[in-house]
């Protein structure tokens, strides 16, 4: 503990929480406050706009970053398990604690929503590519970081109907069966791994494949250029459709296991289950994102407590620069060896 003070005395830490902020955090809300001011001046159409993030670019940055990344199957198994024993975690805890707090039971499932289901996409993904760019990693980090969507998509897509819509009737897990089957970026993926299969196969004749489908790749290539502007556009675009009111929400509650409780969670679960190095530094800063535009939307949708998602949403993505600045620190700063030496691992 005595090496962390000497190693990082307050005003060095307050220089490099600065550093972090203006070159990390500081460009994702630029261009979420771009769409938010859009939105408010010219009124931009939302469905259009995930429609485009849904259709175009998502897919088009899933199958360019797999088909490019270096990430092994090993690597894909951890942040996959990783992120599953994070919902589960989560799940619990805020089930526990909704109790605790004495939550309206009709105010459960949209808490559950807002603590499980977070924003690893359009504040995720951007966030991961500005972290480890300075370094040369940015796409190694997005490229883990894309399983991470992939998995809270799903969810979103399972749990999350079930969650909004209450569990009323049959109806609702056929309609989430239906959605799953109509997720692109699923599909993206699997391209992208027969891709990579068909690639390994047609070693000696790739050079003259490659030229072969150039117009095609460099059409992929610019979906994947366009995805972070145009996500992160439409994340401050939906924020300013957010409504606002006086109905009494835990919404406080709902952010500090978001934002506190969720990398706190994390870093337990990357020492349990023994991942080190850069991909425990990916899977930390992950956790720190804010609540999940879509699980606003579901809510809206199944009319269940709209407000409530929506605030959660709204507060704990204004909130979000204060601890992800301190996680991505944590994560970097070497930290994590620190601890795992304290803990003789």
């Amino acid at each position: 503990m005595g090496c962390w003070i000497q190693a990082y005395l307050p005003i060095e830490l307050s220089v490099q929480l600065g550093q972090i902020f203006y070159f990390v955090v500081l460009p994702v809300l630029v261009l979420a406050g771009v769409g938010y001011a859009i939105q408010r001046w010219l009124g931009l159409e939302m469905i259009t706009l995930a429609r485009l993030n849904f259709y175009l670019t998502a897919p088009g940055m899933i199958y360019v970053s797999v088909v490019n990344s270096q990430v092994t199957a090993g690597q894909i198994g951890r942040v996959v398990f990783f992120c599953v024993a994070m919902i589960v975690c989560l799940a619990v805890i805020t089930l526990v604690l909704a109790r605790v707090r004495r939550i309206p039971p009709d105010q459960i499932k949209t808490a559950l929503m807002t603590t499980v289901l977070y924003n690893s996409g359009n504040y995720g993904l951007p966030l991961q590519d500005l972290a480890f760019r300075n370094m040369g990693a940015s796409s190694e980090a997005f490229s883990l970081q894309i399983f991470s969507v992939l998995v809270q998509n799903f969810t979103g897509f399972t749990l999350g109907v079930y969650w909004a819509a209450r569990g009323r009737g049959n109806r609702h897990w056929k309609q989430s069966l239906i959605q799953i089957a109509r997720f692109p970026s699923l599909y993206a993926l699997a391209a992208a791994l027969i891709t990579v299969q068909i690639r390994g196969l047609l070693v000696r004749n790739y050079p003259m494949l490659s030229d072969a489908v150039e117009p095609f790749w460099y059409a992929l290539d610019q979906m994947r250029y366009g995805y972070i502007p145009l996500a992160l556009c439409t994340l401050g675009a939906q924020l300013a459709l957010i409504p606002r009111g006086r109905d009494r929400y835990p919404v406080k509650f709902s952010v500090l296991i978001r934002l506190v409780l969720s990398p706190i969670i994390g870093l337990g679960l990357i020492y349990l289950l023994g991942i080190r190095g850069f991909e425990a530094q990916v899977l930390l800063i992950g956790t720190a994102v804010p609540s999940a535009v879509n699980c606003a939307l579901l809510c809206v949708q199944f009319d269940n407590h709209p407000n409530y998602a929506a605030r959660a949403v709204l507060y704990s993505t204004l909130l979000s620069p204060l601890t992800v600045t301190g996680v991505i620190l944590f994560a970097q700063g070497g930290f994590l060896d620190q601890l795992r030496i304290a803990s003789g691992q």
